[in-house]
């Protein structure tokens, strides 16, 4: 065998490792947790499952709590290193940490969305509160529909008594005409 064939075989070697690197991990998430006694447990799981299983218990995935790390673990991987998205997980939450400050919360999108209905409902009775300014604003609106009909009235009459102006003029104006071609 010559080097040129060795060189070949190297470089579709190189070109098989680096498709594998690229393929193995993609759209996986790289979930670690930690145990009571301090170790640490590594599982890749599907992009589009909802929970991941360590110790025969479910933890929650939530995709807003994923970070992303160099992955260069095995010898394909030290070569090629792979982008993958990752999550913590602890013994005692089912939820992953929170990668701003590293703290194990219970919110998730579902308690956030029954927490902002709750924040919206209160909101509605404080809004439902009567106060000084809305008892004016009640007042004004209380006599509203009379101010409206008097202003309509006034209005009629006025365009009543200028069109009685406007119909006396025209007819005067009529007899002028009259007068002048007999």
């Amino acid at each position: 065998m010559g080097w040129q064939t060795l060189v070949v075989l190297l470089c579709l070697a190189m070109m098989f490792m680096a498709w594998y690197a690229n393929t193995s991990k993609r759209n996986k998430i790289l979930c670690t947790f930690r145990r009571v006694n301090k170790t640490k447990i590594v599982k890749f799981v599907k992009m589009q499952n909802k929970f991941v299983i360590f110790d025969g218990g479910k933890y929650d995935i939530i995709s807003n709590r994923i970070t992303f790390q160099w992955f260069t673990q095995g010898i394909v991987h030290m070569i090629f290193p792979q982008l993958v998205a990752t999550l913590d997980f602890s013994y005692n939450s089912r939820f992953p940490h929170d990668p701003n400050n590293l703290q194990i919360t219970a919110e998730t999108p579902a308690t956030r969305k029954a927490l902002n209905k709750e924040e919206w409902v209160e909101s509605y009775y404080k809004g439902a509160k009567p106060s000084s300014a809305n008892k004016k604003q009640a007042l004004f609106a209380q006599y509203l529909p009379w101010v409206a009909i008097v202003l309509v009235v006034i209005v009629a009459f006025y365009l009543y008594t200028n069109i009685q102006g406007l119909a006396n003029q025209m007819s005067i104006m009529q007899n002028t005409l009259n007068v002048i071609t007999k």
